[in-house]
């Protein structure tokens, strides 16, 4: 069987950009492939963030479930965190009796392993324990104090929401990592459902017709349903809780379009169809220091 080799590119940088940019460049290739049999090969990568590892471990679950064959040469100079964090397959708690028990290994260390999030309606209960878990070891793992705690915990709970409310997809993957030297934390969670675009057509708004268009309503609160006092995505009281009111970053990329929100700018991109999330991806960058006078209530809808 002939083979497909993709290489995945080492950010230039630690940035939010430049893992965006090796996520994309990979996107790229998964799209130009034809064959039924896909190699990453891992060799030229010496750091990762959340941004690009997470989607990569979707990615490869998405790849698989539609019947194409992966193998992952993981042969990179990260190997070791790469296995730590189940790389590339995730950790799930529904496969391990003592789920709780292996993630409290993470209490010790600055971040938390690449988790698949049970989406489904009789996955309720585990949902909720493991995100539970999940943020009372994020909590005390990086310290967190005051307002910070409310603030990590709404965009989590937003975001997991979203996947369970509107994605259609069986689970969502969520992971953390914190930088103390640099003063941030980075969480991405990511999901390969229905997309915002599909969400809104599946509601039945087929005035919105493209990615981009249906970033743009999404981010203004525009509801899926036809009530205008239900809720929406959400994302307008989470995008501007962390950038407006804390100074974080924000990117939401679904289909060919992606959202970009900081303090310096505020954009949508339209990409061409060989950069394609299919799905919701979501990266938030968080200060570790809340400014003074900011009350996370103010942003509550």
């Amino acid at each position: 069987m002939n083979s497909n080799l993709i290489t995945l590119k080492n950010p230039s940088d630690d940035s939010m950009g430049a893992s965006i940019r090796s996520l994309l460049t990979c996107l790229r290739d998964f799209s130009a492939s034809e064959s039924k049999r896909i190699i990453i090969d891992l060799s030229n990568v010496n750091f990762v963030h959340p941004f690009l590892i997470l989607p990569l471990c979707a990615l490869i679950s998405k790849t698989k479930y539609i019947g194409k064959s992966i193998k992952v040469n993981n042969n990179s100079p990260i190997k070791s965190y790469l296995d730590t964090v189940y790389f590339p397959s995730g950790f799930d708690a529904e496969k391990h009796a003592n789920w709780k028990e292996l993630l409290q290994v993470y209490a010790s260390k600055t971040y938390m392993p690449a988790c698949k999030i049970p989406a489904k309606a009789k996955n309720t209960s585990i949902r909720e324990n493991v995100l539970t878990t999940f943020e009372s070891i994020l909590i005390r793992q990086l310290n967190l104090k005051g307002q910070l705690v409310s603030v990590v915990k709404y965009l989590i709970s937003e975001a997991i929401d979203n996947i369970v409310d509107h994605s259609h997809s069986s689970h969502g993957w969520m992971m953390v990592q914190n930088y103390p030297s640099k003063g941030y934390i980075d969480i991405c969670i990511a999901d390969t459902g229905l997309g915002i675009l599909g969400s809104y057509k599946n509601a039945g708004f087929e005035t919105i017709k493209n990615h981009a268009k249906a970033l743009d309503n999404a981010i203004n609160g525009k509801s899926t349903k036809s009530e205008t006092n239900t809720r929406g995505y959400g994302l307008d009281t989470s995008r501007k809780m962390l950038v407006n009111g804390i100074n974080g970053k924000y990117f939401l990329f679904s289909g060919d379009a992606f959202y970009i929100y900081t303090t310096e700018i505020e954009q949508i991109i339209q990409l061409d169809t060989n950069n394609f999330w299919d799905g919701t991806m979501l990266a938030l960058q968080i200060p570790a220091n809340v400014p003074a006078g900011f009350n996370y209530t103010t942003y509550l809808e």
